[in-house]
């Protein structure tokens, strides 16, 4: 690795330079920053590595407008980046020795361990968008439906359990 980040963390902060690069700056102190952009206007803070749009305290990596601010400053922007991206740290998370399982007739598993029974999930999700029933806001008439056959609420013609009058059905009263 040529940076002293990972190479996740180089094309994100690549991607990120590029678009901070049209950015206005209004330094307000040393380190706090008014950015200026089409959509949001970000507030940096490179001492807390805060901004506006939350994106320096979420990835803990600079965001554009941070990006921006560090340009200004002609400062480096690796100073601003958490520990987690640097190479020391992915090299000392796969350091480590990974030997291999072996054959299955060959693991020592404990009684408790063995004798568990694990059950699968109780339920599946319904298939499709799941269904949402509005709310009535404070003050709101619920308004229910009326059958046009048994007269009944809560219900339609449809999905009305009263069997047919045989008045109905012949057309004749």
């Amino acid at each position: 690795m040529s940076t002293p980040m990972t190479k996740w963390a180089k094309k994100k902060l690549c991607r990120r330079s590029n678009k901070s690069r049209c950015y206005r700056v209004h330094p307000i102190n040393l380190y706090e920053h008014h950015v200026v952009d089409r959509y949001l206007n970000g507030f940096v803070n490179l001492i807390e590595k805060t901004c506006t749009c939350r994106k320096f305290q979420l990835d803990q990596l600079p965001c554009r407008h941070a990006l921006a601010a560090c340009n200004l400053r002609r400062s480096s922007c690796y100073d601003f980046f958490s520990h987690y991206y640097h190479k020391e740290t992915l090299a000392t998370a796969y350091g480590s020795s990974i030997y291999p399982v072996g054959l299955m007739e060959e693991w020592d598993v404990p009684d408790e361990v063995q004798t568990r029974v694990v059950l699968p999930p109780k339920g599946r999700k319904p298939r499709g968008r799941p269904t949402k029933k509005r709310k009535p806001s404070k003050g709101e008439e619920i308004v229910q439906r009326k059958c046009g056959r048994c007269g009944g609420m809560g219900h339609n013609r449809q999905k009305c359990k009263t069997p047919i009058p045989l008045s109905d059905q012949n057309g004749n009263p």
